[in-house]
């Protein structure tokens, strides 16, 4: 349940926080609203979901009291003759969603938190050190290395006594989230003792199914609102990247002290608009590029790089939505609409993070994206969200049996231990009997074997993955070439290379192509790997597109009323010899509108479907749209037919292929609400006008 906490006097916080106080507020004037509401439950051992805009000291709300109760209950156990240390492992755990946010956190806490004599360090794929022999009193890690840790070494996890999840929203909304949900199950299930559990964000929709999800029943929801800005924008008319970048570096060189964040919703997007406006007088050295492309090393040089400028431009994708350090910034200019509502806040919060207003310039190239501009502008500042949440996908379990038979012992797995080790979430979707059907697919794909009549216990192919790591995530991994600079041996990053790119680089071919904002010319080919030298100007080679983010029925029919479009009806327009239909049906509901078009009949037109129109070549026979119940029956026809490409646009994760096909449904119907689609369409007419789209944009 949402509550709005008292605000705590500080002498009575001081007080309260008797060995942290210092540590982690002597350098700030006053408190802020959010830690005088958040301290004395989290003090008094509560699990805390904490709501509160970017930059309003979230992290220390969370952190002081978690570590001040830490140091109460080692006082007491020593006073008692038994010190917490002699305990194995870890007794705070704090999770973050990406290893360079956890660095970020080690950066930002190694100090307050050694002031207080805790250890502190981290643990992530690209830090694997991890000493059990003596582990730190704090440990900063993400679910993958978290899920590593307790498949290989569950015992360093049973004097645990809190857990913190930063930026909870971006893990929610996909299958890490879920995947965290059975990593927070597993820990209780092996600790005799309660454990109190927070958690922060700045964009946490539904806050309080969130909270109940990952925090329990019993979790307390904090909303403060204190150090939300007002927004003031300015949408611009963008005809080229060119223009673009010609806008961007006008706004860069208004004064010489500005930075700026320019965020573009493609890696190839960022690449283009970093040379351009590198080959720009005085902005060569001021300009960086940050994208998931570029290796850890070239986005920790960018970070460093940025941070340390007085004069500078950032050009990055969402890898800079989250709260890495990197400076005060002064402008944030979006480059196109972001996908949603939450990225849009995240994007806008990491610029002016001490002023109390947020200035952003938006780069359009429609009339139709301006609008779009505004309409998520106009949402966020009312604070509608829009989410669109999944359910709990079944390859998390899929992974979570990976994961929990090897960190048996004795090695085996039955469907009791899965079931009782997955999340209430999980368990609401699939009875026991589903996670016995899931262990009677991996055992016919190879993975387990089952033995004793109800155990299984796993294959060479399953020993690999564990060996290597593999089973650990549920991010599906793309398969793209590392390039490796030919003079320095430095890797740049990767690369997405089709076939005929790749057989013609082994036949001799010497392509150029653009990696962290400079151009490269192809040498050699070897072990799979690229090696490059620098070159002149390139137009660069593509990467490996991700699957884009829906886009909901609930945001795009908000739009549609933004719009002022009419609910009478659905708009069709002539439009080069075929008609465009305005339907605003959101990402999903695009496929159900097109796939009931088509076998009324019309001929859509290729690749021209978006969560607001599509294209036909002519119009249905019947004008008018059955029923609702019709409708869903026509739905469910679809999805029944389409299960795999539907499941791909709910983002499934990897080791789907593991999954017996009657819980794919499930989950599949559990996901997407057919009857909220027919609602849309019930008895609709299709309405043909002139122009309208036009007026709309």
């Amino acid at each position: 349940m949402t509550v709005q906490s008292e605000y705590a006097s500080e002498d009575r916080l001081r007080a309260a926080l008797e060995r942290t106080w210092h540590a982690f507020f002597a350098r700030f004037a006053h408190l802020r609203d959010v830690q005088r509401a958040a301290i004395l439950p989290i003090l008094s051992g509560e699990s805390v979901l904490l709501n509160a805009p970017t930059a309003s000291g979230k992290t220390e709300a969370v952190m002081a009291p978690t570590i001040e109760r830490y140091l109460q209950m080692r006082g007491r156990e020593m006073s008692a003759g038994r010190a917490l240390e002699e305990e194995v492992g870890p007794h705070i755990l704090l999770i973050a969603p990406t290893k360079a946010l956890c660095n970020d956190l080690f950066r930002r806490l190694e100090q307050p938190v050694t002031r207080c004599g805790v250890t502190i360090c981290t643990r992530t794929g690209d830090s694997p050190s991890f000493n059990r022999e003596k582990p730190p009193q704090v440990l900063i890690t993400t679910p993958e290395s978290l899920d590593s840790l307790l498949s290989r070494g569950p015992r360093a996890f049973l004097s645990l006594r809190a857990i913190i999840v930063d930026e909870i929203h971006l893990l929610s909304a996909g299958g890490r989230g879920d995947q965290l949900q059975c990593l927070l199950v597993r820990l209780r299930t092996m600790n005799p003792r309660p454990i109190p559990c927070c958690a922060s964000s700045a964009t946490v929709p539904e806050v309080d199914r969130i909270g109940q999800e990952f925090l329990g029943p019993s979790a307390r929801v904090i909303t403060v609102a204190q150090g939300r800005r007002e927004i003031v924008h300015a949408v611009r008319l963008v005809s080229s990247e060119p223009q673009a970048a010609d806008q961007i570096a006008e706004i860069l060189l208004e004064t010489p002290t500005r930075k700026i964040i320019v965020f573009a919703n493609a890696r190839a997007l960022v690449e283009n608009l970093v040379l351009y406006l590198r080959a720009k007088p005085r902005l060569a050295s001021i300009v960086f590029a940050h994208h998931g492309s570029m290796s850890r090393e070239e986005r920790l040089r960018t970070e460093r790089q940025f941070l340390q400028a007085r004069n500078a431009a950032c050009v990055a994708t969402s890898t800079l939505e989250l709260g890495i350090d990197i400076g005060d910034v002064d402008r944030i200019i979006l480059m196109g609409p972001p996908p949603d509502v939450s990225s849009l806040v995240q994007r806008i919060g990491r610029g002016s993070r001490k002023a109390q207003v947020a200035h952003v310039c938006c780069l359009s190239t429609s009339h139709f994206d301006a609008k779009r501009f505004e309409h998520l502008i106009a949402c966020a500042q009312r604070e509608s969200l829009f989410p669109d949440p999944v359910a709990f996908r079944p390859v998390a379990i899929v992974q979570q049996a990976f994961s929990i038979c090897l960190q048996n012992p004795h090695r085996w797995i039955a469907k009791r231990a899965l079931y009782d080790r997955i999340s209430e979430t999980a368990k609401a979707l699939y009875p026991v009997d589903s996670c016995e059907a899931v262990l009677d697919m991996m055992a016919q794909c190879g993975y387990f074997r089952r033995v004793d009549g109800s155990k299984y216990v796993p294959e060479p192919k399953t020993e690999f993955l564990f060996d290597r790591g593999y089973m650990h995530s549920m991010i599906v991994t793309k398969n793209e070439t590392d390039v490796v600079d030919a003079v320095t041996g430095r890797n740049i990053g990767s690369i997405y290379l089709r076939h005929a790119s790749r057989d013609a680089i082994m036949q001799g071919s010497r392509p150029a192509l653009t990696l962290a904002g400079k151009s490269h010319a192809v040498s050699y080919m070897k072990n799979a790997k690229l090696y490059v030298e620098q070159a002149g100007h390139s137009k660069g080679m593509g990467f490996c597109a991700l699957e884009p983010p829906r886009y909901s029925l609930q945001l795009a029919q908000d739009f549609a009323s933004f719009l002022n479009i009419p609910e009478d009806g659905i708009f069709a327009e002539p439009y080069e010899n075929t008609f465009l239909v305005h339907h605003f049906l959101g990402t999903v509901g695009s496929f159900f509108l097109a796939d009931y078009l088509q076998r009324s009949g019309c001929i859509l037109v290729p690749k021209s479907r978006t969560p607001f129109h599509l294209r036909i070549v002519s119009l249905p026979m019947q004008m008018t749209f059955p029923d609702k119940a019709a409708l869903r029956r026509s739905f469910e026809g679809y999805l029944q037919g389409n299960l795999s490409s539907l499941a791909k646009l709910l983002q499934p994760g990897p080791w789907l292929n593991l999954v017996p096909e009657f819980m794919v449904r499930r989950w599949v119907l559990a996901s997407i609400n057919l009857d909220a689609y027919a609602e849309c369409l019930d008895q609709k007419q299709i309405v043909i006008t002139q122009g309208r789209e036009g007026s709309w944009s």
